[in-house]
């Protein structure tokens, strides 16, 4: 009996790995941040947050079923070793119990300070913590079979934030990016053949200068000192005011980009372009007008670039937060599709929250990018 059972157990485990790993599909609509400026939602120190998990469980509800976190160095490494993943199983876990998967943002920032690896010494750290979360998170990960959960295997891994403008990294340097790039890539690679690599989502700064480099000359620095098969998908940051700017010269510009650097397939870049933030802020003066006006600014986005997701090879939406923060002072505080109250509950949707969860209530998922 215990050798039937064995065998049995085995051959459960075998399928259920075999499933994860030809995970092919990603959901079209996401969200980067849960309240406006705390992307993991969770707290080490007073454990579950339960504001957080009600976030999760609307994203679940209306087909969004991707969630942008940070995935940081600094929070899972103790004494040289990375070991301490009770924040990120808790993540992990709650997000799959939801149907929703986790698209990890890769980040050093002890002392919540951005820390980027821009010594060879640096990035073999941070290259041996990929290989440490795609062992633990990724299609084989030691963490499904003691999760409680359906499996939700990650498949796509951003490679850092904003590289191309500090102080994410400060000053970018191309040289440097792509160094992480092509290391993380190798490291990735080597225990998930099939891992799908993000450049880090690029902003488009207002005005470039020393620390805040042009983001399409970023990528096409990038792409020379990396190669062009150094990842499979780049995101973007979209929040100007005018979204036929954002749209037809920013987003336009980094698929052109793209296809005179890195090449074609089909007429479309070879890389998908996942924009992965983008959001327009509320106003505490014009409450009912300016979230119309935030709704129009969602719609005019997406109705310019939803159109074009064949010939520009797109991949998910996110927009940047769910919810404002609980004192929204400034206006990077009030990009959420929905309210909060002071004692942080959820205090219902703004309009432009109905417009966003009908459009992904029935959209298909999306291909993942292909590995390169």
């Amino acid at each position: 009996m215990r050798i039937r059972l064995a065998v049995g157990l085995i051959a459960t485990l075998l399928m259920a790995g075999t499933a994860s790993a030809a995970t092919t599909s990603v959901s079209a609509y996401g969200v980067g941040s849960l309240k406006s400026e705390w992307l993991a939602g969770y707290n080490g120190t007073n454990g579950l947050d339960t504001n957080g998990l009600f976030d999760l469980g609307l994203m679940g509800q209306a087909n969004i079923k991707v969630y942008r976190a940070r995935f940081r160095q600094d929070q899972v490494v103790s004494n040289g070793a990375f070991t301490q993943w009770t924040l990120l199983d808790n993540l992990v876990r709650q997000a799959a119990l939801r149907d929703i998967t986790i698209e990890p943002v890769l980040i050093n920032m002890p002392g919540e300070v951005y820390t980027p690896p821009n010594t060879a010494g640096a990035r073999t750290t941070f290259g041996n913590f990929a290989t440490a979360v795609v062992k633990r998170y990724g299609p084989s990960g030691s963490y499904w079979p003691s999760c409680g959960c359906t499996a939700h295997p990650i498949k796509v891994w951003e490679v850092w934030n904003e590289e191309n403008d500090a102080p994410f990294w400060d000053p970018p340097s191309p040289s440097q990016y792509g160094a992480l790039l092509a290391l993380v890539r190798s490291k990735l690679r080597a225990v998930d053949p099939s891992a799908r690599i993000l450049m880090g989502g690029l902003a488009y700064p207002s005005t470039p200068g020393p620390t805040k480099m042009e983001a399409n000359a970023f990528l096409q620095q990038t792409i020379a000192a990396a190669g062009a098969s150094s990842f499979d998908a780049v995101g973007v940051h979209v929040y100007a005011s005018d979204p036929a700017r954002g749209v037809n010269t920013l987003v336009q510009g980094t698929v052109n980009t793209l296809k005179t650097f890195a090449g074609t397939s089909g007429g479309a870049p070879r890389q998908q372009v996942w924009l992965n933030e983008f959001a327009r802020p509320t106003s505490l003066d014009d409450p009912a007008g300016s979230q119309a006006a935030q709704r129009d600014w969602l719609d005019q986005v997406l109705g310019l670039l939803l159109p074009r997701r064949t010939t520009w090879n797109l991949g998910p939406v996110m927009w940047y937060a769910l919810r404002d923060y609980k004192q929204p002072a400034s206006a990077s505080l009030r990009y959420g599709l929905r309210l909060t109250n002071a004692d942080d509950t959820d205090a219902g949707p703004k309009l432009s929250w109905q417009d966003y969860a009908s459009r992904s209530a029935g959209a298909a998922a999306l291909p993942l990018p292909v590995a390169r």
